[in-house]
Protein backbone atom coordinates (compact mmCIF):
# COMPACT_ATOMS: atom_id res chain seq x y z
CA UNK A 1 0.00 0.00 0.00
CA UNK A 2 1.48 3.39 -0.44
CA UNK A 3 1.98 5.65 2.36
CA UNK A 4 -0.72 8.08 3.13
CA UNK A 5 0.13 11.63 4.56
CA UNK A 6 -2.37 14.09 4.96
CA UNK A 7 -2.92 17.48 6.74
CA UNK A 8 -6.84 18.48 7.51
CA UNK A 9 -8.07 21.96 8.14
CA UNK A 10 -8.66 22.57 12.28
CA UNK A 11 -6.25 19.55 13.09
CA UNK A 12 -4.09 21.75 15.35
CA UNK A 13 -1.06 20.40 14.22
CA UNK A 14 -1.16 21.80 10.66
CA UNK A 15 0.30 25.08 11.86
CA UNK A 16 3.96 23.46 13.17
CA UNK A 17 3.96 20.70 10.33
CA UNK A 18 3.80 22.97 7.50
CA UNK A 19 7.45 23.68 7.08
CA UNK A 20 9.49 21.30 9.38
CA UNK A 21 11.09 18.42 6.76
CA UNK A 22 10.73 14.73 7.89
CA UNK A 23 13.47 13.32 9.84
CA UNK A 24 15.74 10.77 8.13
CA UNK A 25 15.33 7.72 10.16
CA UNK A 26 11.49 7.26 10.27
CA UNK A 27 10.80 3.50 9.32
CA UNK A 28 7.74 3.13 11.55
CA UNK A 29 9.38 1.31 14.01
CA UNK A 30 11.77 4.03 15.62
CA UNK A 31 11.21 6.08 17.80
CA UNK A 32 7.56 4.26 18.75
CA UNK A 33 9.10 0.69 20.14
CA UNK A 34 12.51 0.33 22.29
CA UNK A 35 14.85 -0.72 19.15
CA UNK A 36 18.63 -0.22 20.96
CA UNK A 37 18.75 -1.99 24.50
CA UNK A 38 21.87 0.30 25.82
CA UNK A 39 22.15 3.66 25.99
CA UNK A 40 25.45 6.09 26.14
CA UNK A 41 25.61 8.76 28.86
CA UNK A 42 27.70 11.99 28.31
CA UNK A 43 27.31 15.18 30.53
CA UNK A 44 27.80 18.65 29.64
CA UNK A 45 28.02 21.97 30.02
CA UNK A 46 25.37 23.86 28.22
CA UNK A 47 25.44 27.20 29.28
CA UNK A 48 26.37 30.34 31.70
CA UNK A 49 23.83 31.80 33.67
CA UNK A 50 23.32 34.00 36.84
CA UNK A 51 22.23 32.70 39.82
CA UNK A 52 20.07 33.73 42.01
CA UNK A 53 22.20 35.29 44.34
CA UNK A 54 24.51 36.70 41.49
CA UNK A 55 27.14 34.69 40.78
CA UNK A 56 27.84 33.39 37.78
CA UNK A 57 27.51 29.54 37.70
CA UNK A 58 27.64 27.11 34.28
CA UNK A 59 24.74 24.70 34.15
CA UNK A 60 25.56 21.21 32.93
CA UNK A 61 23.39 18.45 31.24
CA UNK A 62 22.70 14.36 30.63
CA UNK A 63 22.94 13.27 27.51
CA UNK A 64 21.43 10.20 26.50
CA UNK A 65 21.70 8.52 23.12
CA UNK A 66 20.98 5.08 22.00
CA UNK A 67 24.72 3.38 21.92
CA UNK A 68 25.82 2.03 18.26
CA UNK A 69 23.38 4.43 16.46
CA UNK A 70 24.52 5.68 13.50
CA UNK A 71 21.80 7.34 12.32
CA UNK A 72 22.47 11.85 11.26
CA UNK A 73 20.28 13.07 12.68
CA UNK A 74 18.08 12.27 15.50
CA UNK A 75 14.71 14.42 17.25
CA UNK A 76 15.71 15.60 20.62
CA UNK A 77 13.65 15.37 23.97
CA UNK A 78 14.65 18.30 26.43
CA UNK A 79 13.64 16.94 30.31
CA UNK A 80 13.37 18.96 33.46
CA UNK A 81 13.94 17.45 36.90
CA UNK A 82 11.08 18.25 39.69
CA UNK A 83 11.39 19.40 43.28
CA UNK A 84 9.55 22.43 43.26
CA UNK A 85 12.31 25.07 41.77
CA UNK A 86 13.60 24.56 45.45
CA UNK A 87 15.36 20.50 45.14
CA UNK A 88 15.93 17.78 42.96
CA UNK A 89 19.08 16.49 40.13
CA UNK A 90 19.03 16.00 36.83
CA UNK A 91 19.59 12.27 37.55
CA UNK A 92 16.02 12.60 38.89
CA UNK A 93 15.06 11.76 34.64
CA UNK A 94 17.39 9.28 33.99
CA UNK A 95 14.78 6.84 33.41
CA UNK A 96 12.54 8.84 31.17
CA UNK A 97 15.51 9.53 29.29
CA UNK A 98 16.99 6.12 29.30
CA UNK A 99 13.55 5.26 27.67
CA UNK A 100 13.54 7.45 24.93
CA UNK A 101 17.10 7.17 24.07
CA UNK A 102 16.33 3.44 23.74
CA UNK A 103 13.35 4.34 21.66
CA UNK A 104 16.10 6.28 18.86
CA UNK A 105 15.84 10.17 20.70
CA UNK A 106 18.62 11.96 22.09
CA UNK A 107 17.43 12.68 25.57
CA UNK A 108 18.75 14.71 27.97
CA UNK A 109 18.03 15.97 31.53
CA UNK A 110 19.35 19.31 32.35
CA UNK A 111 20.46 20.80 35.57
CA UNK A 112 18.60 24.23 36.18
CA UNK A 113 18.82 26.76 38.79
CA UNK A 114 17.24 26.03 41.73
CA UNK A 115 15.91 28.35 44.43
CA UNK A 116 18.44 28.35 46.90
CA UNK A 117 16.52 27.88 50.41
CA UNK A 118 19.26 27.77 52.86
CA UNK A 119 20.89 31.43 51.67
CA UNK A 120 17.76 33.26 50.78
CA UNK A 121 14.96 31.52 53.05
CA UNK A 122 11.56 29.97 52.01
CA UNK A 123 10.69 31.88 48.98
CA UNK A 124 7.25 33.10 48.84
CA UNK A 125 4.75 33.37 45.62
CA UNK A 126 6.57 35.77 43.90
CA UNK A 127 10.19 34.18 44.20
CA UNK A 128 8.83 30.68 43.45
CA UNK A 129 7.47 32.35 40.14
CA UNK A 130 11.07 34.20 39.71
CA UNK A 131 12.89 30.83 39.82
CA UNK A 132 10.06 29.03 37.54
CA UNK A 133 11.11 31.70 35.05
CA UNK A 134 14.63 31.23 35.43
CA UNK A 135 13.97 27.13 35.07
CA UNK A 136 12.14 28.19 31.91
CA UNK A 137 14.94 30.42 30.62
CA UNK A 138 17.43 27.50 31.32
CA UNK A 139 15.35 25.12 29.32
CA UNK A 140 15.25 27.35 26.23
CA UNK A 141 19.18 27.55 26.24
CA UNK A 142 19.45 24.13 26.19
CA UNK A 143 16.98 23.73 23.11
CA UNK A 144 19.41 26.29 21.75
CA UNK A 145 22.67 24.43 22.73
CA UNK A 146 21.52 21.63 20.48
CA UNK A 147 20.79 23.71 17.44
CA UNK A 148 23.80 25.55 17.63
CA UNK A 149 25.99 22.37 18.90
CA UNK A 150 24.20 20.73 15.00
CA UNK A 151 25.61 23.72 13.53
CA UNK A 152 29.07 23.21 14.81
CA UNK A 153 30.86 20.52 16.31
CA UNK A 154 27.38 18.30 15.54
CA UNK A 155 28.62 16.27 18.91
CA UNK A 156 25.24 14.61 19.67
CA UNK A 157 23.77 14.47 15.72
CA UNK A 158 20.76 16.60 16.61
CA UNK A 159 17.83 17.15 14.11
CA UNK A 160 17.57 20.93 14.96
CA UNK A 161 14.01 20.63 13.38
CA UNK A 162 12.42 18.01 15.38
CA UNK A 163 12.99 19.58 19.34
CA UNK A 164 11.06 18.64 22.24
CA UNK A 165 10.46 19.54 25.92
CA UNK A 166 8.88 17.97 28.84
CA UNK A 167 9.55 17.64 32.37
CA UNK A 168 8.02 16.21 36.06
CA UNK A 169 6.60 18.46 38.51
CA UNK A 170 8.19 21.65 38.52
CA UNK A 171 10.05 20.32 35.40
CA UNK A 172 6.94 19.98 33.75
CA UNK A 173 5.81 23.63 34.55
CA UNK A 174 8.34 24.78 32.93
CA UNK A 175 7.88 22.88 29.92
CA UNK A 176 4.79 24.18 29.90
CA UNK A 177 5.24 27.85 30.36
CA UNK A 178 8.29 27.56 27.77
CA UNK A 179 5.70 26.50 25.23
CA UNK A 180 2.68 28.56 26.07
CA UNK A 181 3.81 32.24 27.41
CA UNK A 182 4.34 34.48 24.54
CA UNK A 183 4.12 37.68 23.86
CA UNK A 184 0.29 37.76 23.09
CA UNK A 185 -0.37 37.10 26.38
CA UNK A 186 -1.91 39.29 28.89
CA UNK A 187 0.38 39.13 32.02
CA UNK A 188 -0.52 40.35 35.20
CA UNK A 189 2.67 43.32 36.34
CA UNK A 190 4.44 41.37 38.69
CA UNK A 191 4.97 38.71 35.84
CA UNK A 192 5.91 40.52 33.40
CA UNK A 193 8.88 42.56 35.79
CA UNK A 194 9.75 39.22 36.24
CA UNK A 195 10.38 38.61 32.84
CA UNK A 196 12.00 41.53 32.07
CA UNK A 197 14.53 41.46 34.37
CA UNK A 198 15.76 38.01 33.55
CA UNK A 199 15.87 38.84 29.99
CA UNK A 200 12.18 38.43 28.56
CA UNK A 201 10.81 35.50 26.92
CA UNK A 202 13.74 33.63 25.56
CA UNK A 203 15.98 34.56 29.31
CA UNK A 204 19.38 35.32 29.79
CA UNK A 205 20.85 31.76 29.91
CA UNK A 206 23.31 31.10 27.58
CA UNK A 207 26.32 33.30 25.51
CA UNK A 208 25.37 35.43 22.74
CA UNK A 209 26.26 32.59 20.32
CA UNK A 210 23.46 30.30 21.92
CA UNK A 211 21.17 33.07 21.99
CA UNK A 212 21.61 33.80 18.06
CA UNK A 213 19.59 30.44 17.67
CA UNK A 214 16.03 29.29 17.69
CA UNK A 215 14.64 28.10 21.05
CA UNK A 216 11.16 26.75 19.49
CA UNK A 217 10.06 23.52 20.37
CA UNK A 218 7.70 21.06 18.78
CA UNK A 219 5.81 19.27 21.59
CA UNK A 220 5.50 19.18 25.00
CA UNK A 221 5.59 16.29 27.74
CA UNK A 222 3.94 16.87 31.11
CA UNK A 223 3.81 14.92 33.46
CA UNK A 224 1.83 15.81 36.69
CA UNK A 225 2.58 19.82 35.71
CA UNK A 226 0.70 22.90 35.71
CA UNK A 227 0.56 26.29 34.27
CA UNK A 228 -0.23 29.59 35.88
CA UNK A 229 -3.22 30.39 33.28
CA UNK A 230 -5.07 27.79 31.15
CA UNK A 231 -5.98 31.12 28.89
CA UNK A 232 -2.64 30.89 27.40
CA UNK A 233 -3.32 27.74 25.48
CA UNK A 234 -4.64 29.29 22.36
CA UNK A 235 -5.44 27.87 18.94
CA UNK A 236 -2.56 26.44 16.95
CA UNK A 237 -0.60 26.63 19.90
CA UNK A 238 1.70 23.43 20.64
CA UNK A 239 0.52 19.79 20.92
CA UNK A 240 0.85 18.50 24.67
CA UNK A 241 0.58 15.04 26.08
CA UNK A 242 -0.20 14.57 29.63
CA UNK A 243 -0.38 12.51 32.52
CA UNK A 244 -1.80 13.42 36.28
CA UNK A 245 -2.95 11.66 38.95
CA UNK A 246 -6.30 13.05 40.39
CA UNK A 247 -5.31 12.40 43.97
CA UNK A 248 -2.40 15.12 43.47
CA UNK A 249 -1.48 17.00 46.13
CA UNK A 250 1.39 18.72 44.48
CA UNK A 251 0.17 20.07 41.81
CA UNK A 252 -3.58 19.80 42.00
CA UNK A 253 -5.07 18.15 38.75
CA UNK A 254 -7.79 21.08 38.11
CA UNK A 255 -6.25 24.08 39.83
CA UNK A 256 -4.77 25.30 42.99
CA UNK A 257 -1.70 26.19 45.44
CA UNK A 258 0.93 24.12 44.38
CA UNK A 259 3.57 22.51 46.89
CA UNK A 260 1.99 25.85 48.85
CA UNK A 261 3.68 27.87 47.12
CA UNK A 262 1.78 29.40 44.11
CA UNK A 263 -1.18 29.19 42.28
CA UNK A 264 -1.18 26.64 39.19
CA UNK A 265 -4.36 25.43 36.49
CA UNK A 266 -3.15 21.61 36.27
CA UNK A 267 -3.87 19.67 33.35
CA UNK A 268 -7.09 18.54 33.74
CA UNK A 269 -8.25 22.58 33.04
CA UNK A 270 -4.95 22.62 30.37
CA UNK A 271 -6.77 19.73 28.66
CA UNK A 272 -9.85 21.11 28.31
CA UNK A 273 -8.73 24.41 27.34
CA UNK A 274 -6.97 23.01 24.62
CA UNK A 275 -9.76 20.57 23.46
CA UNK A 276 -12.12 23.92 23.31
CA UNK A 277 -9.55 25.82 21.00
CA UNK A 278 -8.89 22.94 18.27
CA UNK A 279 -5.24 22.83 20.45
CA UNK A 280 -3.99 19.06 20.00
CA UNK A 281 -4.25 17.80 23.26
CA UNK A 282 -3.42 14.04 24.95
CA UNK A 283 -4.40 13.69 28.82
CA UNK A 284 -4.01 10.27 30.95
CA UNK A 285 -5.96 10.70 33.81
CA UNK A 286 -4.98 8.40 36.68
CA UNK A 287 -7.79 7.86 39.09
CA UNK A 288 -6.46 7.66 42.52
CA UNK A 289 -3.16 8.51 41.57
CA UNK A 290 -0.99 11.56 43.81
CA UNK A 291 2.25 13.31 42.44
CA UNK A 292 4.83 10.40 43.18
CA UNK A 293 3.22 7.66 43.75
CA UNK A 294 1.99 7.37 39.84
CA UNK A 295 5.14 6.96 39.01
CA UNK A 296 6.32 4.61 41.65
CA UNK A 297 3.77 2.18 42.30
CA UNK A 298 3.33 -1.25 40.24
CA UNK A 299 -0.38 -0.11 40.27
CA UNK A 300 0.02 2.53 37.90
CA UNK A 301 2.99 0.94 36.04
CA UNK A 302 0.80 -0.54 32.72
CA UNK A 303 -0.80 3.35 32.74
CA UNK A 304 2.30 4.68 32.60
CA UNK A 305 3.98 2.91 29.77
CA UNK A 306 0.67 3.17 28.07
CA UNK A 307 1.22 6.61 28.59
CA UNK A 308 4.49 6.58 27.31
CA UNK A 309 3.49 4.45 23.94
CA UNK A 310 1.16 7.25 23.24
CA UNK A 311 3.66 9.83 23.43
CA UNK A 312 6.21 8.65 21.66
CA UNK A 313 3.63 7.93 19.15
CA UNK A 314 2.76 11.55 18.84
CA UNK A 315 7.01 12.30 18.67
CA UNK A 316 7.24 9.95 16.16
CA UNK A 317 4.24 11.06 14.21
CA UNK A 318 5.69 15.05 14.68
CA UNK A 319 9.32 13.86 13.40
CA UNK A 320 7.96 11.26 10.39
CA UNK A 321 5.10 12.35 8.84
CA UNK A 322 5.61 16.15 7.40
CA UNK A 323 7.03 16.38 3.88
CA UNK A 324 5.84 13.07 2.70
CA UNK A 325 2.12 14.60 1.83
CA UNK A 326 0.76 13.10 -1.70
CA UNK A 327 -1.91 15.09 -0.96
CA UNK A 328 -4.56 17.43 1.53
CA UNK A 329 -7.79 16.40 2.38
CA UNK A 330 -9.99 19.41 2.24
CA UNK A 331 -12.45 18.65 5.16
CA UNK A 332 -13.52 17.41 8.64
CA UNK A 333 -15.78 14.67 8.97
CA UNK A 334 -18.01 15.37 11.82
CA UNK A 335 -21.16 14.13 9.90
CA UNK A 336 -21.54 11.20 8.05
CA UNK A 337 -24.47 12.42 6.09
CA UNK A 338 -22.30 15.20 4.56
CA UNK A 339 -20.16 12.01 2.56
CA UNK A 340 -22.52 10.90 0.19
CA UNK A 341 -20.08 7.57 0.00
CA UNK A 342 -21.18 3.47 0.61
CA UNK A 343 -19.37 4.01 3.83
CA UNK A 344 -18.18 6.53 6.47
CA UNK A 345 -15.28 7.03 9.33
CA UNK A 346 -16.50 10.00 12.00
CA UNK A 347 -15.63 11.64 13.95
CA UNK A 348 -11.95 12.91 11.68
CA UNK A 349 -9.81 13.78 13.65
CA UNK A 350 -10.89 11.00 16.15
CA UNK A 351 -10.21 12.81 20.15
CA UNK A 352 -11.27 9.92 21.61
CA UNK A 353 -11.30 5.61 21.88
CA UNK A 354 -14.39 5.03 19.70
CA UNK A 355 -15.08 6.30 16.39
CA UNK A 356 -18.43 5.68 14.37
CA UNK A 357 -18.62 3.65 10.91
CA UNK A 358 -21.68 4.05 8.90
CA UNK A 359 -22.26 1.27 6.76
CA UNK A 360 -25.05 1.74 3.85
CA UNK A 361 -27.55 -0.40 3.65
CA UNK A 362 -27.34 -2.99 0.56
CA UNK A 363 -23.87 -3.43 1.33
CA UNK A 364 -21.91 -7.34 1.92
CA UNK A 365 -22.43 -8.11 5.43
CA UNK A 366 -20.78 -8.95 7.41
CA UNK A 367 -17.83 -6.73 6.55
CA UNK A 368 -14.51 -5.94 8.53
CA UNK A 369 -13.05 -2.60 9.17
CA UNK A 370 -9.50 -3.25 8.66
CA UNK A 371 -6.73 -0.46 9.87
CA UNK A 372 -3.67 -0.12 7.95
CA UNK A 373 -1.01 2.19 9.65
CA UNK A 374 1.55 4.45 7.64
CA UNK A 375 3.25 1.91 6.36
CA UNK A 376 0.57 -0.38 4.83
CA UNK A 377 0.94 -2.66 7.95
CA UNK A 378 -2.26 -4.28 9.15
CA UNK A 379 -2.16 -3.32 12.90
CA UNK A 380 -6.00 -3.74 13.91
CA UNK A 381 -9.20 -5.63 12.70
CA UNK A 382 -12.97 -5.48 13.74
CA UNK A 383 -15.24 -7.97 12.29
CA UNK A 384 -19.14 -8.44 12.41
CA UNK A 385 -19.80 -4.49 10.59
CA UNK A 386 -23.57 -4.42 9.37
CA UNK A 387 -24.89 -2.14 7.89
CA UNK A 388 -26.02 1.10 9.50
CA UNK A 389 -23.72 2.84 12.39
CA UNK A 390 -21.60 0.66 14.54
CA UNK A 391 -19.43 1.76 17.19
CA UNK A 392 -15.60 0.40 16.72
CA UNK A 393 -13.36 1.14 19.89
CA UNK A 394 -9.85 1.84 18.53
CA UNK A 395 -8.43 2.42 22.02
CA UNK A 396 -5.74 -0.04 20.65
CA UNK A 397 -4.32 2.41 18.37
CA UNK A 398 -1.75 4.98 19.03
CA UNK A 399 -2.09 8.25 17.78
CA UNK A 400 -1.12 8.93 13.88
CA UNK A 401 -2.31 8.28 10.66
CA UNK A 402 -4.02 5.18 9.81
CA UNK A 403 -5.99 4.04 6.46
CA UNK A 404 -8.70 2.63 7.17
CA UNK A 405 -11.10 -0.07 4.43
CA UNK A 406 -14.32 -2.21 4.67
CA UNK A 407 -13.57 -5.90 3.54
CA UNK A 408 -16.10 -8.86 3.24
CA UNK A 409 -15.41 -10.98 6.40
CA UNK A 410 -15.05 -14.21 3.31
CA UNK A 411 -12.51 -14.55 1.23
CA UNK A 412 -12.96 -13.32 -1.91
CA UNK A 413 -15.29 -11.23 -1.22
CA UNK A 414 -14.86 -7.33 -1.33
CA UNK A 415 -16.45 -3.88 0.44
CA UNK A 416 -16.86 -0.36 -0.33
CA UNK A 417 -12.93 -0.45 -2.49
CA UNK A 418 -12.42 3.43 -1.23
CA UNK A 419 -10.32 3.90 1.66
CA UNK A 420 -11.07 6.46 4.38
CA UNK A 421 -7.89 7.89 5.91
CA UNK A 422 -8.13 8.54 9.77
CA UNK A 423 -6.05 11.24 12.70
CA UNK A 424 -5.89 9.35 15.47
CA UNK A 425 -5.44 12.19 17.95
Amino acid sequence: MQIIRYILPGFALCAHLAAVAQNPGCDGFRYKQQIFSTVKKTTVPYAIATSHTGQALTLSMDVYEPQGDTLGKRPVVVLEHGGSFIFGDKADMARWCQLLAQRGYVAASIQYRLYPVFILGFPDSVDIMDAAVKAVGDMKAAVRYFRQDAATQNLFRADPNHVFVGGYSAGAVAALHAAYLDADDNLPAFLQNILTANGGLNGNSGSAANQSYSSAVEAVINLSGGLYRREWINDGDLPVSSIHGTADETVKFYSGLAANLAYLEGSGLLHAQAQSVGTWSYLKKIPGAGHTNLYEVPQYAAQVENYWMRTTALLEFLSCYVDTLPEIVTGVVENPLQEPAEWAVYPNPLRDDVCTIRLAAGAPEPAAAVFYDIGGREVMRVNGIHPGEQHVSVAGLAPGLYALRIAGARPGEAGEPGVRKLVRM
